[in-house]
């Protein structure tokens, strides 16, 4: 129980002050359940990731599953951005993308995110056949 408690506390103060961004493996990196804990996915090298990092973890989601990467595994290629800026875009669909004429959208300018890029490449909305 007292370590449920710490990795608890852990995982709060590593959200808690953390930094979105974007990253790259630079090898197959494993998806832990807390900082140093068990493995739950082992990730390819050259995966797109969306993170939030502290100073040697960062929280991150791959397959649907939410865990935690050693920052040192990773290659940095955006930070954060605020979301109350104006330049900040979401669209929910490629299609929304395509619609706002906007599409394809690079890694690290307003409107990219991993959700939207099928292949992995660093373009959201490429190819056509994107819904």
């Amino acid at each position: 129980m007292p370590n449920i408690i710490k990795a608890a506390a852990l995982a709060l103060a590593l959200l808690g002050t953390a930094q979105g961004a974007t990253a790259v493996t630079q090898t197959a990196t494993n998806l832990r359940r807390t900082p140093g804990g068990s493995v739950l996915h082992v990730i390819p090298r050259g995966t797109l990731l969306t993170v939030a990092c502290q100073p040697e973890w960062c929280r991150t989601t791959y397959h649907r599953r939410g865990g935690y990467v050693s920052a040192r595994l990773l290659r940095p290629l955006t930070r954060s951005v605020s979301l109350n800026r104006q330049e900040t875009r979401f669209y929910a669909t490629c299609a929304d993308m395509r619609a706002s004429r906007a599409a394809p959208i690079r890694v690290g300018h307003p409107g990219y995110r991993t959700g939207l890029d099928r292949d992995h490449d660093g373009w959201a909305c490429r190819y056509d056949r994107q819904p």
